[in-house]
């Protein structure tokens, strides 16, 4: 629905259900007769206020129509004068009542659908608008709707387009532009969005031959034609000439009788990244100004407006970040990067898929980066601390920000919390559904009705949502940070990893120190070269020189010698440093090859890793005797058999009061059904990492878990042991993490979590895990069973030194509290001796007493 023509159509369509349907129908058209003729604010109003009132009691098709057209006009009027809420509001509703209730003789695909989806890519919503446009497309072939086919392909290029997946894009077009009978306007449109394509992967030659074809059609707007010719032209260092086109695209936008706000800000907003590379910083900030009058009619054009007058709209993102670009102090630059931070949580609080809030953890990082650069410029010349603390803030809030929200969300006790927190398992519950309906290619329809009811999930946690308040960003609280790591004994090293800059941060008790790290070119090698000798046994045991020369190499890189104050040591990965055994760097160089004799960081720390520091601070130890749970599918005489599995469930039996699970009986239901009641669940069975199409997984006896799933459990304060392959690797986001089944099991609940960083070997596992629940029936401490399990395996004589190499004994990594422990024995040996101490001193006055 792109002009009022097609308004009228849908307006004067719905005459001949007029005389059928009741008054209250009647009065429902007028009021959108009204909204046609005059769509000013009021009239918007009235018309949603007297649809809400009549959808309450409409019971007939033809009610329920009327609500349809109204409800679709309403999403266009809304778009029209900005308010993107309300639109997807009404867009949704219409969407949603035509088929539940079976409608048709409406084009609600044309009209509603491809609408929404385009406001959705607006959003970022990316993968609910290529949902839709998938179900747009399937319908359009179905039922030979070339109209609603050509509008859809346009829809879907321009999504692969803001998601980087070019050659998609110029498959798609190019497929559909051999097509007859495109209109010129839809033709001109499509191949633009291959330009685009083809520019962005730095084709320009074809890019500019498109475009030029664009400019022969007559008839067309050619905004955007103009736009895409200024950057090929800026990229090949033609600067007046791409200022030139700027000005005719302007030119044509201002011709355009139709032009939405929208398209104003955009424009606006490119011709200000236009000026900032071209170097006229006062212009492009004069620019920024105009593009925040448009979206803000009562800003001054003084300064930056408050963030109270800002609302989600991704433009406010790339405005605050230009201006960024363009002012010439820090504290100004920092201040309209905080005013982007809070857009963008306010847009990641409309998301409902953690999906979709993890790909724009991408841009959060992004940013977060130049300011770490803008402020180290400033901490390295003054050393003022406050500057680190500040630097150190801004690396935090963008740290695993879904997973941390999601673990908020678990812990409230509030009724609408918890009918939020229902809402979203189903909705993960839905995806695995979904999910498994397509690997098992169970047809359209059975794929539409669960397309069908996650979006009817999706507009009931949209509406919970709108009831609860805002999860705003808060700032860590550093005093509590140093107090906790004073009470805990540690030390706390937490990581950036940028697209070019590398920062750590080493804090306890008596202050904050930030350090950088060769940049990303340098550094990056250097950890995959480490990472890449865990890829199985040989490459340590083949050339163990090679092996500590690295090992010692990187300890010194990262810094790490840093945070060896303390006895403790907490560390926050980031990036690749997420898949690193940093247990198994060397604190000194190394001689020799006995790996018994060598000074693993393992050997002098107890280590501790945590998603970011405020999971660190808000971790509670928990030492009270724990309800197990152990799951052993063994899958013997299988080409999977675990054969040391066995021996593993015995070793837990033997230290723990358990409840074991084992072979047939291990099976994905039964794991479900048992975990509620136990406190502890060790998981002994295959993983995977999954890829780009099959999620992360635990395999049971019968049937694969994955990560969707998963994600609907309620694991809330358990603590897991993954005693699998993998299970801490997934695919890497920036800023969230690896999407492992680890993190599947923290998103459910789990308050702490033993995972593996590789395809550990399964003798070397049961030995290690046996020593470890050998360490915790005494101690009651994951944190520091999980290290004397390791040093145990490491200095145990009957284990040869070809098997003492990390890649056996080092392959778990604890997320979690710093908890307490005490061994029974010690506190007996502290007794013992202070009786003798007393017996000692007894013995002594008697004898003095007798002397005398």
């Amino acid at each position: 629905m792109k002009n009022l023509s097609k308004i009228f159509v849908c307006v004067f369509w719905a005459l001949p259900f007029w005389s059928s349907a009741q008054g209250t129908a009647d009065e429902l058209y007028k009021e959108l007769d009204h909204v046609v003729t005059k769509p000013t604010l009021e009239n918007l109003q009235r018309l949603a206020s007297y649809a809400d009132n009549f959808g309450s009691m409409a019971k007939s098709s033809d009610q329920q129509l009327a609500l349809v057209i109204a409800r679709s006009n309403l999403g266009y009027y809304f778009e029209k004068n900005g308010d993107l809420s309300k639109s997807v509001e009404n867009y949704e509703d219409a969407y949603h009542r035509f088929k539940s209730n079976e409608l048709s003789d409406y084009n609600i695909y044309e009209n509603a659908v491809v609408p929404l989806a385009a406001i959705y890519i607006r959003q970022g919503d990316y993968l609910k608008a290529e949902e839709l446009l998938i179900q747009c497309a399937s319908h359009a072939k179905n039922t030979a709707n070339n109209s609603l086919l050509f509008n859809t392909v346009l829809s879907l290029s321009a999504l692969y387009n803001s998601t980087s997946r070019y050659e998609r894009s110029y498959l798609l077009i190019n497929e559909t532009l051999k097509m007859k009978g495109i209109p010129k306007g839809t033709a001109a449109a499509l191949k633009n969005n291959l330009a685009t394509s083809y520019f962005r992967v730095g084709d320009f030659e074809k890019a500019k031959q498109l475009l030029s074809e664009i400019k022969v059609i007559t008839g067309v707007e050619l905004v955007n034609t103009y736009k895409s010719l200024a950057f090929i032209a800026l990229k090949e260092g033609q600067k007046k000439m791409a200022l030139d086109y700027i000005d005719k695209a302007k030119t044509a936008l201002l011709n355009d009788e139709g032009v939405s706000a929208h398209q104003w800000v955009n424009l606006l907003v490119e011709e200000a990244e236009l000026l900032l590379e071209l170097g006229n910083i006062l212009d492009a900030k004069n620019t920024l100004h105009k593009a925040l009058s448009v979206l803000l009619p009562s800003y001054s054009n003084q300064g930056l407006p408050d963030e109270t007058k800002l609302f989600p709209d991704r433009n406010f993102l790339r405005i605050f970040d230009a201006y960024a670009a363009a002012t010439e102090t820090v504290t100004d630059a920092l201040r309209a990067y905080d005013l982007a931070f809070y857009v963008a949580n306010l847009l990641q609080q409309d998301y409902t898929s953690q999906e979709t809030k993890i790909i724009h953890q991408a841009d959060v990082k992004h940013r977060t980066e130049k300011c770490l650069d803008l402020i180290w410029k400033l901490y390295s010349d003054s050393k003022d601390p406050i500057w680190a603390e500040r630097a150190f803030t801004y690396a935090e809030q963008g740290k695993a920000s879904v997973l941390i929200e999601r673990t908020v969300l678990n812990k409230q006790q509030d009724g609408k919390a918890s009918g939020l927190e229902v809402l979203l398992r189903n909705r993960d519950r839905l995806t695995d559904q979904l999910l498994r309906a397509q690997f098992k290619n169970l047809g359209d329809k059975i794929l539409k009705s669960l397309i069908s009811e996650l979006a009817d999930v999706d507009r009931q946690i949209k509406m919970v949502q709108s009831h609860l308040p805002k999860i705003l960003r808060t700032e860590l609280d550093l005093v509590a940070l140093q107090q906790k790591l004073k009470t805990d004994e540690a030390v706390l090293q937490s990581y950036f990893l940028g697209a070019k800059s590398n920062y750590q941060f080493t804090i306890d008790n008596s202050g904050l120190r930030m350090y950088q790290l060769p940049d990303t070119e340098e550094l990056s090698p250097y950890i995959l070269k480490f990472v890449h000798l865990f890829d199985g046994p040989e490459a340590i045991n083949n050339d163990v020189p090679h092996f500590t020369k690295t090992a010692y190499e990187l300890f010194e890189v990262l810094q790490i010698q840093n945070g060896l104050n303390k006895n403790h040591l907490v560390l926050i990965p980031d990036g690749l440093l997420n898949f690193l055994p940093f247990e198994s760097l060397l604190t000194e160089p190394a001689k020799g090859t006995s790996f018994s004799k060598m000074p693993f960081l393992a050997v002098s720390k107890k280590v501790a890793y945590a998603v970011n520091a405020q999971q660190y601070l808000t971790s509670k130890s928990d030492s009270k005797r724990k309800s197990v749970l152990g799951i052993f599918p063994v899958f013997s005489g299988s080409p999977e058999e675990l054969s040391y599995s066995e021996e593993e469930a015995k070793a837990v039996g033997n230290a723990m009061s358990a409840e074991l699970v084992m072979e047939s009986q291990a099976t994905k239901d039964n794991f479900i059904k048992k975990a509620k009641n136990h406190d502890l669940i060790h998981l002994s069975t295959h993983a995977g990492s999954g890829n780009f199409v099959v999620p992360a997984f635990v395999q049971f006896y019968d049937d694969l878990l994955y990560l969707p799933e998963l994600h609907s459990l309620d694991m809330n304060g358990k603590t897991i042991v993954l005693s699998a392959c993998e299970t801490g690797i997934g695919k890497l986001q920036k800023g969230e993490g690896a999407i492992s089944v680890a993190r599947g099991f923290q998103y459910a609940g789990a308050s702490s979590v033993l995972f593996s960083l590789w395809k550990v070997n399964d003798q070397s596992t049961a030995s290690v895990m046996s020593r470890f629940y050998e360490s915790f029936r005494s101690t009651a401490s994951l944190f520091a069973s999980n290290q004397e399990a390791k040093l145990s395996y490491l200095q145990d004589k009957n284990v040869p030194n070809s098997k003492k190499s990390p890649y056996y004994w080092n392959g778990f990594a604890y997320y979690g509290a710093i908890d307490s422990y005490e061994k029974p024995h010690n506190t007996l040996w502290w007794w013992a001796a202070s009786l003798l101490f007393v017996g000692f001193l007894a013995i002594v006055f008697g004898l003095k007493r007798k002397q005398h």
